[in-house]
């Protein structure tokens, strides 16, 4: 279930219908294999299939459908025109290096992949440098998930007690309010009786 999940989720998140980056996924795995809930290798594999199928798909969408999909409310909010624009002018010849690069840019690799994808850069040559850069970037992130794994956790589990508290306070505030709304209805009702008793 663990590596089904990471599967699932970098796939989501690589074409933009999971509102978190990849990174936190990447990183979310390292420290479960740190907690011994999976394999590294088998993690690494599995988050490296992942990510170059959603790259795929993003340079695919770029390929097949270009400055198309700026006309779809949902991707050109994932991959907005201005940006693909600045990227395009500088990708030319450095297509390569950009697509090795843009693994590393958080944020920012929708937008390289699908301008990849606009370009004349060969579908192999781009597996070929996210491929090189992916080796790089999966090993690293996991391993700063490994190594801090109880640093995260404690700070999941700081800000599990944060929304407890906030819940708690909102909660509270709602049923002093309905109480002070309902007794001053009473409070008001019973004066009004009093005062036609008079």
């Amino acid at each position: 279930m663990f590596y089904v999940f990471i599967f699932i989720a970098l796939l989501l998140t690589g074409v933009g219908l999971f509102p978190i980056p990849e990174d936190i996924i990447v990183l979310s795995a390292g420290v479960g294999v740190q907690q011994e809930v999976g394999n590294v290798f088998i993690a690494f594999l599995v988050i490296l299939i992942g990510i170059i199928i959603s790259d795929l798909i993003i340079f695919w969408i770029g390929k097949k459908i270009g400055r198309k999909v700026f006309k779809m409310k949902f991707f050109s909010f994932f991959i907005p025109e201005d940006k693909v624009e600045r990227v395009h002018k500088i990708f030319g010849d450095h297509s390569k290096k950009i697509v090795f690069l843009g693994r590393f840019a958080s944020g920012f690799r929708p937008v390289v992949f699908f301008t990849a994808g606009m370009s004349d850069l060969q579908i192999l040559n781009f597996i070929i440098y996210d491929l090189l850069a992916s080796l790089i970037y999966i090993p690293l992130v996991m391993f700063l998930g490994y190594r801090f794994s109880y640093d995260i956790i404690r700070f999941f589990e700081d800000t599990r007690r944060i929304y407890h508290i906030i819940e708690v306070v909102i909660i509270s505030a709602i049923i002093i309010w309905f109480v002070f709304k309902l007794s001053k209805k009473i409070f008001n009702g019973n004066g009004g009786k009093n005062e036609n008793l008079k």
